[in-house]
C-alpha cells in the first residue's frame, strides 16, 4: 500500500478506471462493495477500493492523486466476482476497436488483445505461420475440454493428439462431448486427461 504518488502501468490504469466504472454502472458505493467482498470473505475497505480507483487514468490538465494503491490478483478475483464480470473486464481497457497499450508489450490492436485474453488466438502469430502458433497456444493456455482449435493441419495434429487419436468434439445441446467421427460420447478425468 502506499501513500505517495505512484507510477503505474497501463494495466494498472485499466483496473481503476473499469473498476470506477462497473461499480458505478451497478449503483454501489465504495461502502457497499466493501461490504459484499467482505460477505465473499475477501476483506477490501471502501479506503482501498478508494486508493485503487484513484490509480485511474488522469484527466488532461490534472494531477494524479497522491494515495494511490495497488491491486493484487486476488482482489481482482474477488472484485470481478463482486461486480458480475469476468477477469478481463477489469484488466482491458473498456473498448473494442483502436489499439490497447498492453503491460509488457506496447500497443496491440484491441480486438487481438481481446481475443488472446479470452483464450481464442495467441497475442502474435508469425509472418507464414502454419497454424502452429495457435496449436501451441490452445495447448498451453486452456486446459482440455475447453481448447478451441482451429482447422490448420497443425491444429488438427494437436487436437487428434490430445484426444488420444479421437479426432474432433462437437457439444451437444446438453453440453456433452461427442466425437464427431463416431459419435460417441467423450469424457475428460478430473485432471481434464481423455477418458479411453
Amino acid at each position: 500500500m502506499a501513500t505517495g504518488p505512484m507510477d503505474l502501468g497501463p494495466t494498472s490504469r485499466a483496473v481503476a478506471d473499469n473498476l470506477r466504472r462497473l461499480r458505478e454502472a451497478r449503483g454501489l458505493s465504495l461502502r457497499a462493495l466493501s461490504a459484499d467482498l467482505k460477505r465473499r470473505g475477501h476483506s477490501l475497505s471502501a479506503d482501498a477500493l478508494n486508493k485503487i480507483e484513484n490509480g485511474r487514468t488522469p484527466e488532461a490538465g490534472t494531477e494524479p492523486p497522491k494515495h494511490v494503491r495497488r491491486i493484487d490478483v486476488d482482489d481482482l478475483t474477488a472484485l470481478a466476482a463482486a461486480l458480475d464480470v469476468n477477469p478481463n473486464a477489469l484488466l482491458l481497457p473498456h473498448r473494442g476497436t483502436g489499439s490497447i497499450d498492453l503491460t509488457g508489450t506496447g500497443e496491440v490492436a484491441a480486438k487481438t488483445v481481446w481475443e488472446w485474453a479470452e483464450g481464442r488466438h495467441p497475442l502474435r502469430v508469425p509472418e507464414g505461420d502454419d497454424g502452429t502458433a495457435n496449436a501451441d497456444f490452445q495447448r498451453y493456455a486452456r486446459p482440455l475440454g475447453i481448447r478451441s482449435y482451429d482447422r490448420t493441419p497443425a491444429s488438427r495434429a494437436a487436437h487428434v493428439e490430445d484426444s488420444g487419436g479421437h479426432g474432433y468434439y462437437r457439444r451437444g445441446q446438453d453440453g456433452t462431448l461427442y466425437e464427431v467421427g463416431t459419435g460417441e460420447q467423450v469424457e475428460f478425468d478430473e485432471h481434464g486427461n481423455h477418458d479411453d
